[in-house]
């Protein structure tokens, strides 16, 4: 037959709980203030972790919903951009495209300019050479232009050169060099007469 103590088991049982929540029994407590004791500090001990475990029910499932919206969202966003490269690339190239007519209907545009002002200075020249005068050379280039010619005498040459110089197409008119010249056993004025275009606009 085998007997079993209890109480002294109670006692140690008791005592192992009190010392493990830092209740001491040399206060002469009773074994119920005792237990009421290590109750309180046990519901003490408990306080902060239900909060937390509260706190976490709460906000936990609000935070990750709005982290999966945002992922939904970043992922929507990825795929938009993915389909409008495509889009970006021909937008790019048709500037590139846009850019080089441009250039080339400005330079057209300035061969345009350039062939009217030309012939604005032809027909000039046909309209101020006098009667008794004739122009043997025309040399033409973008900012300059020298013209060689026979006259009968310095008044033909001298009125050419005056009304070069009125015209507005023409800037810093001057006789380059004037010389008697013989053609066919008549002497006759050999003239040459240098001016500057007007710059195209």
């Amino acid at each position: 037959m085998i007997k079993i103590n209890l109480a002294s088991s109670g006692v140690g049982t008791t005592a192992s709980v009190n010392a493990s929540l830092g209740i001491s029994t040399d206060g002469f407590l009773s074994p119920e203030e005792t237990r009421k004791e290590a109750l309180k500090r046990l519901v003490i001990m408990l306080i902060p972790a239900l909060a937390l475990y509260a706190y976490q029910e709460q906000n936990v499932p609000q935070k990750q919903s709005e982290l999966n919206a945002k992922t939904q969202m970043l992922n929507e966003l990825t795929a938009y951009n993915a389909k409008q490269s495509a889009s970006v690339a021909e937008i790019k190239k048709f500037k590139e495209d846009e850019a080089l007519i441009e250039a080339r209907i400005a330079a057209l545009d300035k061969i345009s300019k350039d062939r009217h002002r030309e012939i604005r200075v032809l027909d000039l020249l046909q309209q101020v050479i006098p009667e008794k005068a004739w122009i043997t050379q025309i040399k033409i280039t973008p900012e300059k232009v020298t013209v060689q010619g026979l006259a009968l005498s310095d008044f033909e040459v001298s009125g050419f050169l005056e009304a070069l110089t009125k015209s507005v197409f023409l800037m810093d008119v001057n006789l380059v060099n004037s010389s008697e010249s013989l053609v066919d056993g008549v002497s006759l004025k050999k003239f040459e007469i240098s001016c500057l275009l007007e710059k195209p606009l």
